[in-house]
């Protein structure tokens, strides 16, 4: 029982720092980088973000779409997502679960999310040039009927199923070993109108170290 309530007390905490991280305060920039445009290849972008640390994730490489570097969130600051273009930043919370978050803002580099299908290998890069390759086994989007309200419901679009917060943050958190991706769905003029979780798996024979 304590445990459970310890895991209930963490999903909430879950919903009121990803919607705090994911929802765009004032006018919204990005702060530019410089970066290419053109994607380099993954060897090359292996070799630009390791740093020796063997634990630490480093980067995300989806073929054709995105080569971003993951940036930390700073110690005790969990509703932190980078304002700069091509920049994923790593949730840490989601580590409580044994899932690997990777946060973006819709307006930057999750703007690419949209873009991802069913089955489509994308590949993390960690410290020491370990690369770890992932299919996308989950689709999911969920409009939130509240956009402003961290207690929001949210729908279903595949299935009209209404979902409370913690229970939709349960269902995609509660997901040791995988990896997930999550944006905001604009719409109209709301930047905030949805969210997209994408959810993979690890696909075994193509990673490397």
């Amino acid at each position: 029982m304590a445990l459970t309530s310890a895991r209930s007390i963490l999903i909430v905490g879950l919903v009121l720092v990803l919607f705090t991280a994911l929802v765009p305060a004032g006018n919204v920039h990005a702060l530019s980088q410089g970066e290419e445009t053109d994607l380099p290849s993954l060897d090359t972008f292996v070799r630009r973000v390791i740093n020796s640390q063997a634990g630490e994730l480093r980067g995300i490489y989806i073929p054709e779409l995105l080569a971003a570097p993951v940036v930390q969130q700073p110690s005790g600051d969990n509703d932190f997502v980078s304002p700069r273009q091509n920049v994923v930043t790593q949730f840490n919370l989601a580590t409580r679960f044994g899932a690997t978050g990777l946060l973006a803002h819709n307006y930057l580099a999750g703007e690419n999310l949209a873009a991802l299908q069913h089955d489509q290998i994308f590949y993390l890069v960690y410290g020491d040039g370990r690369v770890a390759a992932f299919l996308i086994k989950e689709i999911l989007r969920y409009q939130a009927l509240e956009p402003e309200s961290s207690y929001s419901r949210y729908v279903d679009l595949a299935n009209s199923d209404v979902l409370t917060t913690a229970e939709l943050f349960a269902r995609v958190y509660d997901s040791p070993g995988k990896v997930i991706l999550q944006t905001c769905i604009a719409h109209e003029n709301t930047l905030s109108w949805g969210r997209l979780f994408i959810i993979a798996e690890p696909y075994p024979g193509i990673s490397s170290s």
